[in-house]
């Protein structure tokens, strides 16, 4: 098992939960270091984070980005996107939940430990950071496109985790208004680590009287667009055609060749190798794009 992994689940096999049912890890050593409040202070002081790695979010929908991301100037020319952190505290202290996006992209604790999880379960791995103020939800409920470690760093939230999506495959991700019944409700406490399996509807509210800080580790799954963009890429791959075949005979010919190379991919190929194929892919998709 990969350092990254065992730091999320520790002892407990992943395979007994992964995609069945939420569920929370206790591990010995949770990665509860990897970004701290100490961290992101210096990151908002340092006056380089830019929209939009930077949301201030309710469960009404996001705050205006003029409301902390004053205009500099620069050579004479006014530049916008660049967070002011005194105003980015001033609404977090009014109750407005603080989202860091792509974590992964930008600190190099969290880069790393996200290229480790990848690697380990082969699909892209992505993070994002909420500081909630007591009391709070700073989104409604909403169903995610890929699987969530929640790794809770300081204070506690309260989660409250329903059905999955519907079983045919027809659902969007983001906020739903039918989450279906609850299958768990839970608080989670500093050091612990919750699971929400992939599509799995569900809200959390920071505890009373401290402020909730944790790190949302998400796994991204393949799709249909996943599996026929490298099916695509199969059936053509190895083939050297002409771009311009001269006369019909050369056009029949050039469609003959093709015909015949997809003819031979697919029968070497099934469902599990496709897949697997894809996961290859999207694990080797988030070490070039770190």
């Amino acid at each position: 098992m990969s350092d990254a992994l065992h730091r999320l689940t520790g002892d407990d096999p992943l395979d007994a939960v992964w995609r069945k049912e939420p569920h929370i890890f206790r591990p010995a050593n949770p990665p509860t270091s990897l970004l701290t409040l100490t961290d992101l202070d210096a990151v908002l002081d340092s006056r380089l984070l830019r929209l939009p790695y930077l949301e201030l979010v309710t469960t009404e929908g996001t705050v205006d980005p003029a409301r902390f991301c004053p205009p500099r100037t620069i050579q004479g020319r006014p530049v916008h996107g660049y967070p002011d952190a005194a105003a980015v505290r001033s609404l977090a202290a009014d109750r407005h939940t603080l989202l860091l996006r792509n974590v992964d992209h930008w600190h190099a604790p969290v880069t790393a430990f996200c290229a480790d999880l990848a690697t380990a379960l082969r699909r892209k791995v992505e993070a994002f950071f909420f500081v909630t103020p007591p009391g709070t939800q700073g989104r409604p409920v909403h169903r995610d496109d890929a699987d969530v470690f929640a790794v809770q760093i300081t204070g506690a939230k309260d989660w409250y985790i329903h059905d999955g999506p519907p079983a045919d495959g027809h659902w969007n991700p983001d906020r739903t208004d039918s989450p279906g019944p609850l299958r768990l409700s839970t608080r989670l406490e500093a050091g612990q680590v919750l699971y929400v399996p992939r599509g799995f509807a569900h809200r959390a509210v920071a505890a009373e009287g401290t402020v909730s800080t944790h790190l949302s580790l998400t796994v991204r799954e393949a799709g249909t667009t996943h599996l026929r963009a490298l099916l695509s890429s199969l059936l053509t791959e190895g083939l050297s055609l002409p771009p311009r075949p001269g006369t019909d005979a050369d056009l029949t010919d050039a469609a003959d060749q093709l015909l015949d190379h997809a003819r031979k991919v697919l029968s070497e190929l099934d469902g599990p190798a496709l897949l697997d194929a894809v996961h290859t892919s999207m694990a080797a998709t988030h070490t070039t794009t770190q």
